[in-house]
């Protein structure tokens, strides 16, 4: 079933960048806040702590521009810049192309990890990577999951 060697390389960026309003961060920070003095009030100082550095992060890491990365397909596996999946490890893969940033999903047989999300860009032959990838793992729909899709509503 597996073929001889081939190599499909492209470029995409690592995630989708939204542009945010100040109301949008003005819409995190009043729910930030209401959550640590609402653990305060019920004496989770810690847990306030928490929350509030988590949104800082957050806030910093949603503001920077995605980076370029690079992703390879060959008869190894699927490599999303240095990290490879080699095949053996994956279950199914869905190429999702109903939605605006189309990324294909990756089912692992990793209890951690259970799904990989590889971003498309513009450029690669969609149909040409089904090929490749139907003869090392099956295709099965797959759709996000409902934590990335709630924060994908949210803004994410």
């Amino acid at each position: 079933m597996n073929e001889g060697t081939f190599k499909i390389e492209w470029e995409a960026h690592e995630y989708e960048h939204k542009e945010r309003s100040h109301d949008w961060f003005w819409a995190v920070g009043i729910a930030t806040v209401g959550i640590a003095i609402a653990s305060i009030i019920f004496g989770n100082i810690i847990f306030a702590i928490l929350i509030l550095v988590s949104v800082f992060a957050l806030t910093l890491f949603v503001n920077r521009e995605p980076e370029s990365i690079r992703v390879i397909l060959d008869e190894k596996g699927i490599s999303k810049d240095k990290v490879l999946y080699p095949f053996d490890t994956l279950h199914s893969f869905w190429i999702d192309t109903d939605h605006p940033h189309k990324k294909i999903l990756l089912r692992s047989k990793k209890l951690l990890m259970p799904y990989i999300i590889i971003p498309l860009g513009d450029n690669p032959d969609k149909e040409n990577l089904k090929k490749k990838l139907s003869n090392y793992i099956k295709e099965e729909y797959h759709r996000l999951s409902f934590a990335e899709t709630i924060l994908e509503y949210l803004g994410f």
